[in-house]
């Protein structure tokens, strides 16, 4: 919803007969970006990717000193407790950050692509920019196996050092 809601916001800035070049996309296209992940807390993003209740207050049996006792919380409780840690850490916000970026280019290559190189260089109007960014919807709801932008969010060496560092800290302790 917020991310919706931020995009009509950047688009509501603009006219429809307002031309649009490859780097007024790229532009709107991070600013959009920048705007989900900035607005609200630090890590209001988390609620899109995991439900409410496993929040840490809802979940464990809480110690006297306010930590969570992981020793009475269940399995699934002690796992959403350490996604939840790993998702608001700092190393996987820039995993994000490098993540989303690779995204964006992969975008516009395929905005440029639809659009066509040339129109899309010298500018074309919002008004025949949109319908083609609207049918894109196919291209990024591919199958996982055949989907590029997770071919090449896949191929980030960042992701598979992040990943290993993960895995190795996971299986030390």
């Amino acid at each position: 919803k917020i991310f919706i809601f931020n995009s009509e916001l950047l688009i509501c800035r603009k006219q429809l007969k307002d031309f649009f070049n490859t780097t007024v996309v790229h532009d709107s296209v991070i600013q959009i970006v920048n705007t989900f992940m900035s607005t609200g807390s630090p890590h209001h993003w988390l609620s899109f990717l995991m439900p409410e209740d496993s929040k840490p207050n809802n979940l464990g049996v809480t110690s006297s000193t306010g930590s969570t006792d992981l020793c009475n919380a269940s399995k699934f409780e002690q796992l959403m407790l350490e996604t939840r840690a790993v998702l608001s850490s700092t190393e996987f916000r820039n995993i994000v950050d490098i993540l989303l970026k690779a995204a964006v280019d992969v975008l516009m290559e395929d905005i440029s692509v639809l659009c066509g190189d040339a129109n899309l260089t010298s500018g074309m109007p919002l008004a025949k920019l949109l319908p083609r960014i609207a049918h894109m919807d196919q291209i990024l709801l591919e199958e996982p196996n055949r989907n590029r932008y997770i071919q090449v969010i896949q191929d980030v060496p960042e992701i598979e050092i992040f990943f290993t560092l993960l895995y190795a800290s996971t299986a030390a302790s």
